[in-house]
């Protein structure tokens, strides 16, 4: 399936196997989250966040940085580095997505974009949830978000969220 190739060709370009990629994906497009917002978006628990977190800490890839309104959370920015390892991560995944979708023409194409975004607003649960579905979104493709409009739709502000 595309998206086991996407993970698998994003996970192959991150620093290590496993949620790496996600993570460096996720702190491109949100920079600032806190770890229990990354945790979420990665899916794993608060601890093996905090380990991940640590590791890319070491790495120099991710630096922690004050939190802007609460002085007991961190929040998680790209180094310069880490930018570079997260564009060759979205690199990766956007050659297996232009690989997977070369079949279908420009009308096949608007269809299932359309469909996509009916069955991504669909499924949305929550703001918890979007970053799960957005964790190796094409952010500069998706200028129209469909998780995001659902959830403006809903009255949750991610912006405002973001850190909590």
């Amino acid at each position: 399936m595309i998206s086991d190739d996407i993970v698998r060709a994003s996970s192959s370009r991150a620093p290590e196997a496993g949620p790496a990629a996600s993570a460096l994906a996720l702190l491109a497009h949100k920079p600032g989250l806190s770890i229990r917002m990354l945790a979420i978006g990665v899916g794993l628990s608060h601890a093996g966040t905090v380990r991940l977190v640590d590791r890319l800490v070491s790495e120099g890839l991710i630096e922690r940085r004050e939190h802007s309104t609460d002085g007991r959370a961190r929040s998680l920015y790209l180094t310069p580095t880490g930018k570079v390892a997260s564009d060759e991560v979205l690199a990766s995944r956007d050659q297996v997505i232009a690989e997977g979708l070369s079949i279908l023409n420009p009308d096949e194409l608007k269809t299932l974009s359309d469909i996509a975004e009916r069955v991504l607003r669909n499924r949305l649960e929550n703001l918890e949830q979007s970053y799960r579905i957005c964790r190796l979104c094409c952010y500069e493709g998706c200028t129209n978000c469909p998780v995001d409009a659902e959830l403006h739709e809903r009255g949750v502000d991610r912006e405002k969220n973001d850190d909590a």
